[in-house]
């Protein structure tokens, strides 16, 4: 669990190879700080769609063990894309109600 950890905020903080390169103590710990935040909401934003997905899967019949679900960890990287540009539809965000829905489903919880 806590290399899944280390590793997923070893790709978040890809900067200055990874070292905290600030020179005043404030500024160190408001980066360490940043860096806890987006791990927590990286790890947040799994948490809920593995249950979503889980949950859909049982809607469709297919069988889940429960001793599997142990085994799925929210701390995927994968899929991130940390070097990009991100556009943020903040108006849509505002009115949407719920999660987003699903890749291929219509469903928005």
């Amino acid at each position: 669990k806590g290399e899944a950890i280390h590793a997923l905020r070893e790709f978040i903080f890809f900067a200055n190879k990874g070292k905290i390169r600030k020179k005043y103590y404030e500024d160190q710990q408001n980066q360490a700080m940043c860096l806890n935040l987006v791990t927590n909401i990286v790890i947040t934003w799994y948490t809920v769609y593995i249950e979503a997905v889980v949950e859909q899967l049982k809607l469709e019949g297919y069988q889940v063990n429960e001793s599997d679900l142990e085994f799925l960890w929210p701390t995927r990287f994968a899929n991130l894309n940390v070097h990009g540009k991100y556009t943020f539809k903040i108006k849509e965000e505002l009115d949407r109600q719920g999660r987003r829905p699903l890749p291929n489903s219509d469903e928005s919880a």
